[in-house]
């Protein structure tokens, strides 16, 4: 019987395709079966797809017609997996050799954690620039319940959805599904707050994904102006869904974090004009201090190199 189940949405991915199913081929775990979707892809997925097909222990390839998006694209994924544990790929990850087996070991160990993430260091092509999530990586770990259901709702998402495994059994007796709803922006932060209030969540203090993040590199969220649009309305609507839980100031902060995100996302100009208007309407925010004294250094840095 199969025990993990890698589940692998793709989208016009040909270009690291072959990259992420060479890394997943590479595991020390052998003992999965991969199932991926083509989600009304255009270029030449499909046929980089097959090459592997006799490479996996099993290999399921699902098609939707059209392009359906994400969320629905994972739901139909989960659907056809076979094993108790499910694990999220995405098409321009790389994997480290030890991510299933260590994700499998904690499970088959703690039988409270109904998922588990790690670390994810982002490359720009020549070299590493970060790990995420700093939680994980300052050697803490993730609160429980409520705190975590706070944590990725005040700060934003703070698990790494792209090397998620989860036991199929919470996702399906509590009813979770990715949903499409808010779009140009990762399915998984909804689906992280509700799996927080439902089980535990663990993270390992292990690098277990390195994320494609080079500049010339497209994603759904490259388009700043509808992901933050996205993002206002996820935190006004679990407001709203969860008023015993998110108090008006909690949500106050939670946005806070989000303008911090806006005024990063400039330069130049933009970044001034739109640092003071955000400043202006909340002066006490540190964050938002902090934000332009690191702009200030790193200036200050380039001017004596």
């Amino acid at each position: 019987m199969i025990q993990v189940s890698v589940i692998l949405p793709i989208f016009n991915g040909a270009k690291t395709l072959a990259n992420t199913l060479d890394s997943l081929l590479m595991q020390n775990y052998k003992e999965f079966e991969l199932i991926a979707c083509i989600d009304g892809s255009t270029d030449d997925s499909e046929n980089i797809l097959t090459q592997y097909t006799e490479k996996f222990k099993k290999f399921t390839i699902l098609k939707n017609s059209v392009n359906r998006g994400l969320g629905p694209t994972m739901n139909r994924l989960i659907y056809h997996a076979s094993g108790t544990y499910i694990a999220v790929a995405e098409q321009d990850d790389y994997y480290y050799p030890e991510r299933l087996q260590l994700q499998v070991e904690l499970l088959d160990k703690d039988p409270s954690i109904g998922l588990v993430s790690g670390i994810a260091e982002f490359s720009g092509g020549e070299r590493i620039h970060g790990k995420f999530p700093g939680i994980l990586v300052h050697g803490r770990q993730y609160p429980e319940g409520k705190e975590m259901f706070m944590l990725n709702y005040k700060q934003h998402i703070k698990v790494v959805n792209s090397c998620m495994m989860f036991r199929k059994s919470v996702h399906i007796d509590n009813g979770l599904y990715f949903t499409q709803h808010y779009p140009s922006i990762s399915v998984d932060w909804t689906y992280i707050l509700r799996f927080s209030l439902v089980s535990k969540i663990h993270g390992l203090h292990k690098v277990l994904v390195r994320l494609d993040r080079r500049p010339e590199r497209q994603s759904v969220t490259s388009n700043k102006v509808k992901q933050f649009k996205a993002t206002r309305e996820l935190l006004r609507a679990f407001a709203y869904e969860y008023p015993q839980l998110i108090s008006k100031k909690d949500y106050q902060f939670a946005m806070r974090t989000q303008y911090v995100l806006e005024i990063n996302s400039k330069s130049g100009l933009k970044y001034i004009f739109t640092w003071l208007a955000y400043f202006v309407r909340n002066p006490f925010e540190k964050r938002y201090v902090k934000s332009i004294m690191k702009r200030i250094r790193i200036k200050i840095k380039m001017m004596y190199n």
